[in-house]
C-alpha cells in the first residue's frame, strides 16, 4: 500500500520529535545547552541527502507569510551566489543559513535531520566502515571532556532511510537520482 505525502510527513515529523528528545536527553547528561556561539552551526555548509526532508522543508517554507518567504528566497539566492564564487576560487566560506533570522530558525519545526543532530558527540554504525565516532562541536568541548554519553545516530538514519524509500516509491516510482543540497540550494532550486 502506498502512503500519502501527508502520512509520510507525519512519519517524518514523529521521527524528528524522537531525534529532538534523544538529543536533549543526551545533551542534558553533559550539562550542555546550545545557546548559539561564535562558530554558529547555521553558518556551516551542511548538505542534505533526502527528498522527503527537502519536500518537508519546502512544505514549511510555503507556509511562511509572503514577505517572509520572498526575503528568505532572496537570502538563499545570495548564499548560493557567494558559495559558488568561493567554490570557483577553491575556497569554502561560512555564511549564515537563509532561514536564520536574528539568530533563530524561521522554519525550526521543519529543519532537517543534520540541523537537529549536530553538536554533541555521537556514533554511527555503517556496514562498510563499522563504528564511526565524532567529538561534537567546539562550543561544547569543555562539557564533552569528562565522560562520553552514547548518542547513536544509527537508528535515526535507518528510520530516515525507510521513510525516504516510501517517499521515493510514492513520488518517483522508487527511482530518483540522489540529492546533495544545502538548505539555500533547496529553496533556490525549488
Amino acid at each position: 500500500m502506498k502512503e500519502t505525502r501527508t502520512k509520510l510527513f507525519h512519519s517524518l515529523s514523529h521521527l524528528y520529535q524522537e531525534m529532538d528528545r534523544s538529543w536533549e536527553n543526551t545533551a542534558s547528561q553533559y550539562g550542555f545547552q546550545c545557546n548559539g556561539c561564535s562558530e554558529n552551526c547555521c553558518e556551516t555548509e551542511f548538505y542534505h541527502h533526502t527528498f522527503i526532508e527537502k519536500a518537508y522543508l519546502l512544505h514549511g517554507f510555503k507556509q511562511l507569510p509572503g514577505p517572509a518567504m520572498v526575503s528568505a528566497a532572496k537570502r538563499a539566492k545570495k548564499v548560493c551566489t557567494k558559495r559558488n564564487i568561493a567554490s570557483r576560487k577553491g575556497k569554502s566560506i561560512r555564511i549564515i543559513c537563509p532561514l536564520n533570522l536574528e539568530g533563530k530558525c524561521i522554519l525550526y519545526q521543519f529543519r532537517p535531520m543534520i540541523c537537529r543532530l549536530h553538536g554533541i558527540p555521537h556514533e554511527l554504525y555503517t556496514p562498510f566502515k563499522g563504528k564511526l565516532q565524532q567529538p561534537g562541536c567546539n562550543a561544547g568541548a569543555t562539557f564533552f571532556q569528562a565522560a562520553y554519553y552514547p548518542f547513536d545516530r544509527t537508528l535515526f538514519y535507518s528510520k530516515m532511510a525507510s521513510i525516504e524509500k516510501k517517499y521515493l516509491e510514492f513520488n518517483f516510482k522508487g527511482t530518483a537520482k540522489r540529492i546533495k543540497q544545502t538548505i539555500a540550494q533547496m529553496i533556490v532550486k525549488e
